[in-house]
């Protein structure tokens, strides 16, 4: 079962000015994903009031929002200076990759629901979108893609705690990892294709222990890409 920031994560958005009224889960939505992509760089000042004039909101939803990225470990409150972006030192991001892909292996032994075919018809759809990315690469849309495939594989977990730990470090993460693609978009290319035609057989066969090492294994060969980054 999807958990309410996931829905929100499939609801479509709009901004300011939209028929539709953002909410708190819609803002922290949309603040995550500019954090990930570094529209919003490590350091940045998140102001209150100036979010409230972009989404049309009052000051409360949008304190919601920095509460749950701050909970997230995205943003840090500094009294008297306001909301940070927060920054991952390389000791940090060890951890996190190595929790990460420890997590990966344990996925299918935690519980999950039966892969559906509404999840093959889902990663299907998502390896079209990639392999077009060969022929222009596109870090949104590389983004995009990315963020629904690990929510595809986040919603058949069935122990909540466990799938809020694993979507808190896939989003901690991302913004280096995101760094990286646009630099080596190729290689991040081809490794999001062949992860995607995986992870298809897999749900396909509904075999869970199958994806758990799927992940465990991308996600290290991610990892390996990071270092190389840091090298050269």
């Amino acid at each position: 079962m999807a958990n309410e920031y996931e829905q929100a994560d499939r609801e479509p958005k709009r901004g300011a000015g939209g028929s539709r009224k953002v909410n708190s889960l819609d803002i922290h939505t949309q603040l995550r994903d500019r954090i990930c992509l570094l529209e919003y760089r490590p350091g940045s000042i998140l102001r209150e009031n100036e979010l409230a004039d972009e989404f049309s909101v009052s000051r409360t939803p949008i304190r919601e929002a920095l509460q749950r990225l701050a909970v997230e470990g995205l943003v840090e409150v500094r009294n008297g200076v306001g909301t940070i972006v927060t920054a991952l030192d390389f000791d940090e991001l060890q951890e996190i990759y190595r929790l990460r892909t420890e997590m990966a292996v344990l996925l299918g032994r935690m519980g999950t629901r039966a892969c559906t075919q509404a999840d093959t018809d889902e990663l299907g759809a998502l390896l079209t979108r990639s392999q077009r990315l060969t022929q222009s690469f596109n870090v949104r849309e590389y983004w995009d893609i990315n963020h629904k495939l690990h929510f595809v594989i986040s919603d058949i977990i069935l122990n909540r705690t466990f799938r809020e730990i694993w979507d808190n470090l896939y989003f901690r993460a991302a913004r280096t990892w995101y760094d990286v693609a646009k630099s080596m978009n190729a290689i991040a290319t081809e490794l999001l294709t062949m992860e995607i035609t995986d992870l298809l057989l897999a749900v396909r066969e509904n075999d869970a222990e199958a994806i758990s090492y799927i992940k465990r294994n991308y996600i290290s060969y991610s990892w390996q890409r990071v270092l190389q980054k840091e090298k050269d």
